[in-house]
């Protein structure tokens, strides 16, 4: 019995080697190489053996090895036929098969046709874009030429439009790659000077969904007064509107670059110059698009503002104020200023001279002389959170201390509240 057993063992064994090799000795690999007496263009010959390969598989896959060669000088003209008979441009010269272990490489030689395109030159339409924006698109389109070159030169004339599915794949794979926001179509021509043919291709690229509709301009500034911007923003508003109907996702990505366009035309007007102004532009991409444009000075700090108080003794002269403030930057942290502060109800102003300081981050201290009230005035502010600030005031020679903590409700508007030695009282400040 032992016997008998090992020697079913050693029968299970062979039977499953034998097996193994037969299922091994099939063609289970079908792979092809298309070549050409001259120039092939790489996206066609990728294309060509894309198609033998194809044939091939239905020809040779699971057929037994080694092969019959009569039975395999059958698979090459049947190949040769097949093929010769789709292909516009070329002749098949030679169609060989060659066998490595299981895999077969069937190897075609093709012989093209006469006339054949040497040259490509691409014209490129963007349409639905301002001319302001033509320079960005067209610099990702900078190598969309290789595309067509991949796919058309040393192409022979006649299979131009054998090529046309093969490059409209590429072009797409290309936009998505370079240019998501956009569709493009094209159309190929041949033209022929000097007997040298060149391929004319005529791309046109138009904007996708969804685009910017509507834009919202804000315009401000910390160092000249808000009114001063108004003269400019005609200007700025037909600058931004040329951004309506472009593709939102090209305005992010481009984000950047069309920022500093939009800051140009604003930095270079006389008086920005003068006053050595700078913008910085934050857009916000979107349908219902948002420009935010701060213009400050390097240089000086003016500023415009009012207040009226509520819930204040009227013995006070100073409930209602207009402040004027010209303050010209010696150091990124120090600052020689002249302040005019006019008081409607007494027919009255004040001007005086000072100094402002930063002396730690947030944190600012100033002393001026007041020449109408003969009087030094300490004031200290510290901006504890964004829009929030305290203040203190100190008149040292009558001896008047003021404290307030302010909130900014936007940028034009300011609320304070206001407490000094006698009384405390609300105080609503406006920003010009």
């Amino acid at each position: 019995m032992a016997t008998l057993s090992k020697l079913l063992i050693t029968l299970a064994v062979l039977l499953t080697l034998t097996t193994s090799t037969n299922a091994a000795a099939r063609i289970d690999v079908v792979e092809s190489k298309v070549t050409s007496e001259t120039s092939l263009p790489p996206m066609v010959k990728e294309r060509m053996e894309e198609s033998v390969a194809a044939i091939g598989r239905q020809l040779l896959l699971g057929r037994p090895l080694p092969v019959d060669e009569d039975w395999n000088d059958r698979q090459e003209s049947t190949i040769h036929l097949v093929f010769d008979k789709i292909l516009v441009g070329y002749t098949v010269k030679q169609v060989n098969i060659q066998y490595y272990g299981t895999e077969a490489i069937v190897n075609v030689k093709l012989l093209p046709w006469t006339d054949t395109i040497q040259n490509i030159q691409v014209n490129t339409n963007i349409e639905g874009m301002p001319k302001e924006l033509e320079g960005l698109v067209a610099n990702d389109l900078i190598t969309v030429a290789e595309v067509f070159s991949d796919g058309l030169k040393g192409l022979p004339i006649a299979a131009t439009d054998w090529t046309n599915g093969i490059l409209k794949r590429r072009l797409n794979k290309f936009m998505e790659e370079s240019l998501p926001e956009f569709k493009a179509d094209f159309d190929v021509k041949i033209k022929n000077e000097s007997n040298v043919s060149t391929a004319v291709v005529d791309l046109t690229v138009y904007p996708k969904l969804p685009v910017v509709r509507t834009i919202s301009l804000s315009m401000r500034s910390d160092t000249i007064p808000n009114v001063a911007l108004v003269t400019h923003r005609t200007l700025m508003e037909d600058k931004v509107n040329v951004l309506i109907g472009v593709p939102v996702a090209f305005i992010e990505r481009h984000k950047a670059d069309i920022e500093t366009m939009l800051a140009k035309p604003l930095d270079e007007q006389t008086d920005f110059r003068v006053l050595k102004i700078k913008s910085n532009v934050t857009l916000t991409a979107s349908e219902q698009m948002g420009v935010m444009i701060r213009s400050d000075s390097s240089r000086y700090r003016m500023r415009a503002s009012g207040w009226v108080d509520i819930g204040r003794d009227e013995r006070a002269t100073d409930d209602v104020l207009f402040r004027m403030h010209i303050g010209r930057k010696i150091s990124n942290l120090d600052e020689t200023f002249f302040q005019i502060d006019i008081k409607p109800q007494e027919v009255k102003w004040n001007w005086s001279l000072g100094y402002s300081r930063s002396i730690f981050k947030n944190t600012s201290a100033a002393l001026r002389y007041d020449f109408t009230d003969e009087d030094i005035i300490a004031d200290l502010e510290y901006e504890f959170f964004k829009d929030w600030l305290l203040r203190y005031e100190h008149k040292l020679n009558n001896d008047r201390k003021e404290a307030a903590v302010r909130y900014k409700l936007h940028d034009f508007l300011g609320v304070e509240y206001v407490i000094d030695q006698r009384e405390s009282w609300l105080r609503f400040i406006g920003n010009f």
